[in-house]
Order: structure tokens, then sequence, then C-alpha cells
């Protein structure tokens, strides 16, 4: 077989593992229009992942972020196959690692093979963005309806979460009509569901993104527009919550201080981690899903939950994964789209990772799609920069042959 048809086969396979994965994100999404149980997308996305950890194992070099994730996941699995051995948990976050982590390597592989591209991730948003609005109006119902059940009011709705890990994927959007929709759709909704969170950890990279599109490129009647149409959004937003008892009373609590019992939540944990007896537990930690059996619920925060279940050990690795990222921004100074994007998800994970969770939050699978994409970004544009490097060198080297050895 020629070289050419190799090239063609290949490509034709990555669009069909880049398709599949777009499949099971959005069944992952509206799981509840679908008969069988949520946890067949899960278990799809665990395996397609493999496949992308695999190929990009195969073709590509681990940096230091890429060595980072896979000591994090490969920690994770240790400590969750240990943890069996004395532990019979009803409940595990270890697919929601695996589901939130591995996605990285397997999109960054097909951005690297140019499977990914910008046509497929805008039908891909849409498509999200339409999932989006119909998982939210399905929870919204769900819980509501729970909480008739127990006689209480209005509620938060924490399917705003989506639309929150939406937001790095429109870094790679370039219609700026696409982006300033999805926008006041993201903003509309992170509003209503009232989840107070999602609601500041939104705020930075939401400012990266209208940076990024209309602050440095877009025109003056762009920015006029953009800059009026999300103050009426925002009034409209403030209408809705001046005219929600339950939306008002959440804004005064978290004036007055209140977090939703999370400071409790978190002194306990500290306690827990704090107060050991045994050194082991202060380095090690008590194992997998450790906060739910001493705490009955978990941290509420990736640092303290690391500190629980992994101890010292956790932490560290946790904290050099942020600390890869902040290198990988360093060095992507000169490439601005990806700088936009890492910084916002460096921006986002991080806020989320204080407040509730990031590293067990299933639909943190967004957040490394993005991630995963900005990095085979990257990677593609070093390949093309030191071929044209090559090219010019060689092209130099002719040159001074021939003027070397004229006719």
């Amino acid at each position: 077989m020629s070289q050419s048809l190799k090239a063609k086969v290949v490509n034709y396979n990555d669009i069909l593992l880049r398709n599949a994965a777009y499949v099971i994100y959005l069944g992952n999404l509206l799981y509840f229009i679908f008969p069988f149980r949520p946890i067949v997308w899960r278990i799809g996305l665990v395996l397609l992942s493999l496949t992308g950890l695999v190929l990009f194992s195969v073709h590509y070099r681990f940096t230091s972020l890429g060595k980072s994730i896979l000591a994090f996941i490969t920690i994770n699995a240790i400590y969750f196959l240990v943890s069996f051995l004395w532990q019979t948990p009803e409940f595990t976050n270890f697919g929601n690692i695996l589901c939130s982590m591995l996605p990285i390597f397997l999109f960054y592989y097909l951005t690297a093979k140019r499977a990914i591209t910008e046509k497929s991730i805008v039908i891909f948003i849409i498509l999200v963005a339409v999932g989006g609005f119909l998982y939210f109006r399905h929870a919204e119902y769900m819980i509501l309806m729970a909480s008739l059940n127990r006689e209480e009011g209005e509620i938060t709705v924490n399917a705003s979460i989506i639309f929150l890990v939406m937001i790095p994927l429109l870094f790679f959007v370039k219609n700026k009509f696409l982006v300033f929709a999805l926008v006041l759709e993201i903003i509309f909704f992170i509003v209503l569901g009232a989840k107070r969170g999602n609601i500041l950890a939104a705020i930075i990279p939401l400012l990266l993104l209208y940076v990024k599109n209309f602050k440095i490129r877009g025109s003056i009647f762009t920015k006029i527009l953009v800059i009026v149409s999300v103050i009426i959004l925002s009034l409209f937003a403030f209408h809705l919550a001046t005219n929600n008892d339950y939306i008002m009373t959440r804004y005064e609590e978290t004036l007055e201080g209140n977090s939703s019992g999370r400071d409790n939540i978190y002194a306990n944990a500290w306690k827990v981690w704090n107060e050991s007896e045994s050194d082991i537990n202060l380095f090690f930690g008590y194992g997998t899903d450790s906060t739910i059996n001493l705490l009955g619920i978990r941290a509420h925060n990736d640092w303290l939950e690391l500190l629980v279940n992994m101890g010292l050990l956790g932490i560290a690795i946790y904290l050099i994964f942020f600390l890869s990222l902040l290198r990988s921004l360093y060095k992507n100074w000169g490439q601005k789209e990806i700088w936009f994007v890492l910084l916002a998800i460096i921006a986002l994970w991080f806020a989320k990772s204080l407040y509730s969770m990031g590293f067990t939050e299933n639909f943190f699978s967004f957040i490394s799609m993005a991630l995963g994409i900005a990095l085979g970004k990257t990677s593609a544009n070093n390949r093309i920069s030191k071929k044209r490097l090559l090219s010019l060198k060689r092209k130099m080297h002719l040159k001074n042959c021939v003027s070397d050895h004229p006719q």
C-alpha cells in the first residue's frame, strides 16, 4: 500500500474515533432519553480514552504535563485497587476521575493528527448547547419534583455546570456571532442555576473570552454591541433573580458569609486529617472515598478531598499537575489562542477545585477535551514550525552550494 493510501486510512480511522467521542459525550449529557443506564456512556468514554492514550503513547512523547496527568491517574488507580482490599464502598468516584482526566490524551492525539477541525468543534458545541438546555430542564424538573415530595421550596440546579465547562471550548470558535450567542446562553443558565460557585468561576474565563474575541480584534461597533447585549441580559437575569425568593436568599446568604455548610465540611475534613494519630495517614491518607466513610459527605474541595483520601502524596501530585499547567501556559505565550484557552482552563479548574469538585466531576470531561485540543494544537503548530525551519535551512544550504560552485 502506498504512503498516501496509508495516510488516508489513518485519517479515516481518526475521524471515526473523533465522531465516536462526540457521540459518547452527547450520550452522556442526554442519558435520560436513552433506555439504558448512564454508566454505559461513561464506560464507553473510558474505553475510548484508553484507546486514545495508547495511540498517543505510540505517536508522541509525554511532556511534563502529560507525565503529571498520567501519574495522577495511576496513583488514583492504585489507591482504588488497594482500598478495595479492605473497603467495600457503595459508591466510588474513581470512574468519574477516569472520565474527567483520561480524555486529555484522546483529544491531544486527535487534534495533533488534525482530526479535530474548527468545523467539527462548532457542530459539537452547537449540539452541546442544545443538549445543555434539555439537560438543564430535565434536571430542574427532577429536582423540583423531589423537593415537592419533601415539601421544600425552590432549590439550586447543579445542571448549570454543563454551561460552565463549555466556556473553554468557545476559544476555538472563530465565528464571533456564534461565540456571542453561546456566551449569552451560558450567562443566562449559569445565573438561572443559582449556583454561586459556578457564577464566580465563570467570571475570569468569560472575561478572557471577551478580550480574545472582541477587545483585541473586534471593531468599536462589535464591542459596543457585546457590552450592551450583556448589560441587557444581565438586567433580565437580575429581574428573574429579584422575582425568585430563593435565588435572592442565596445571594444574601453569600454576602452574610453563609457557604451552604461548606465551612463545617472543610473544618471536619481538616480535623480528620490533622488529628490523625498515624503518620501513614498524614502522608498517604485513609484511602479512596474515605471522605464518604469518615465524613459521610464529599469534601467539596479537591485539596481537602485529596488530603483525606491520599494525604500529602495526593496534594503533591495535584500541585505538580497545576504547576505543569502553568509551565505549559508560559511556554505558549507566543501562541495567543492557546495561551488564552490554557489560562481560562487553569482559572476555571482551580476555582472549581476550591469550592466543589474538579477531578471527580463527570462533566469535567469537557474541560479535558478543551485542554487536549489546546495541547494538540500546540504540538501540530510546533511540527509545522520545525518543518518550515528545516525547509528554510535546506533552501539556504542549496543557495550557499550554488554560490560556492558557480557554473
